[in-house]
């Protein structure tokens, strides 16, 4: 059971992070510039080990015990059907508080990963940015922020922590209350002559083992919560839905390229900006074999032109043409697999000379 339920938990997580991660790179650009980088990374870590715990060790568990309480509940009935009537009307009178106390463990428990995401986010943004942090001594600034980030990620997982304890203590109360009104009852009968000591002893063993699965699966019930609300955050970025796609049909690039261009009364305003055009009513034509080299100040366009060139935006007015073909008619892989293109910061990858050069 183990290394089945186990091997299945990591297989699935495995699975889940793949699937995420290849979503995320065909997200547009216009997604990145508002999500932080260090909270879609502490969502591929943080919530897929969440779920992993879910389905992997606590599956495992809630397997076991649903199998050891069915079972000692058949031999409950079969032993006595009188005292078993007790403790099955009990049943819901546990199941729906633990029902209603799961969403609050699962309300809270989202909130402790996002809040541990913004603090991943704000660490891993100032380590990208490093040497800035340095040149302007802001070691203790960030550090603390950093600190007060850590510390409420903390005070929102104990909040989590106290729910998740609330509801086992509730269940462990609640069941084993039931077990000593049932060992009550069953005095009473062995009193009055209708039952006998070694039955009563026999069921009492058979409830103590419902009880003990049943106090299980509340703390399995505790652990699927904190899941889900990990599981609701990897969803909202599986929902996310590319603001640049391929047309059902699009039109294919011609065989060979030529590397003609034209914008045509294009017009672009950024989403973070949309009070201020980032480029308006530009036109021009690249014949193929020029050279053109665009010149202007800062924030007057000129990276606009590419992003919009390699369609990471679509205009809001106008159109751009790559050989004779509308982009936007175009598949954006087939028009960014014809261009090259050397940025003004180069990015070095965490790999070899040979694989960056590559």
């Amino acid at each position: 059971r183990y290394y089945f339920v186990i091997t299945l938990g990591e297989r699935v997580v495995a699975d889940i992070r793949s699937d995420v991660f290849r979503h995320v790179t065909t997200l547009s650009p216009s997604f990145f510039d508002t999500a932080q980088s260090g909270e879609i990374v502490s969502r591929l870590a943080a919530d897929t080990t969440q779920v992993k715990s879910a389905v992997g060790a606590t599956a495992s568990v809630a397997l076991r015990n649903v199998i050891l309480g069915l079972g000692a509940v058949a031999m409950m009935v079969f032993t006595s059907p009188k005292l078993s009537g007790l403790v099955i009307a009990a049943i819901p009178v546990i199941v729906l508080p633990l029902v209603a106390f799961g969403r609050s463990v699962r309300r809270k428990s989202r909130l402790a990963q996002d809040t541990l995401a913004d603090a991943t986010a704000y660490a891993s943004e100032q380590i990208g940015a490093v040497r800035t942090l340095q040149a302007f001594t802001n070691e203790k600034l960030v550090t603390g922020n950093f600190s007060s980030a850590v510390e409420a990620a903390f005070e929102a997982a104990r909040s989590s922590i106290f729910a998740r304890s609330f509801l086992t203590f509730f269940a462990i109360f609640m069941i084993f209350s039931s077990v000593v009104a049932v060992l009550w009852f069953g005095s009473r009968d062995v009193l009055g002559g209708t039952l006998s000591p070694g039955t009563l002893g026999q069921f009492l063993l058979y409830s103590v083992f419902a009880a003990g699965a049943l106090g299980a699966l509340s703390e399995v019930w505790g652990e699927l919560a904190q899941a889900a609300g990990a599981a609701e955050r990897l969803t909202e970025i599986l929902a996310e839905k590319p603001a640049i796609q391929a047309p059902l049909h699009p039109k294919l690039l011609p065989a060979t390229a030529r590397g003609a261009i034209s914008f045509d009364d294009v017009s672009f305003s950024y989403p973070a900006g949309p009070d201020r055009a980032a480029v308006h009513g530009l036109s021009f034509q690249v014949k193929s074999g020029e050279t053109v080299a665009i010149v202007g100040p800062s924030g007057a366009g000129k990276s606009t032109v590419f992003s919009l060139l390699l369609r990471f935006y679509d205009p809001e007015i106008g159109k751009i043409m790559i050989d004779g073909v509308n982009v936007r008619e175009a598949d954006p892989v087939a028009i960014r697999e014809r261009i090259a293109i050397v940025p003004q910061d180069v990015t070095i990858f965490a790999a070899s000379a040979r694989d960056n050069i590559g």
